[in-house]
């Protein structure tokens, strides 16, 4: 029993700094008006800009050791088509290579913020 408890209490740690990620930071570029916006995501939840809905599935950043990098799994909708314009994964060291390229928005990955 105690070997049990031990192992669920060491599941659950592991489980929780596996986690740690909370939320992504996002550059978000209106291009009809030129603005650009950093938007804070919190993962599995919706989070709309323009006429974008955005919801960030995972978030991990590198150990502090390794060479910074963060990446994300990103769904993002286009409200107005009702279509999935993106999933797949962005990567912060090279926004160039997988961003959201729309018409009327650009979107990409800055960083993954740690739990609070």
């Amino acid at each position: 029993m105690f070997k049990k408890t031990i192992f669920l209490y060491l599941l659950l740690f592991l489980s929780e700094n596996l986690l740690a990620q909370q939320s992504a930071s996002l550059r978000a570029i209106d291009r009809t008006t030129g603005r650009s916006f950093v938007l804070n995501a919190p993962l599995n939840e919706e989070v709309n800009f323009s006429k974008l809905s955005i919801i960030v599935k995972y978030c991990y950043q590198n150990p502090i050791n390794m060479e910074i990098e963060n990446y994300a799994y990103i769904n993002i909708k286009d409200l107005q088509s009702n279509e999935l314009i993106f999933m797949g994964w962005m990567f912060s060291s090279t926004p160039s290579l997988n961003s959201l390229e729309h018409p009327i928005n650009d979107i990409w990955l800055l960083k993954c913020n740690d739990k609070q």
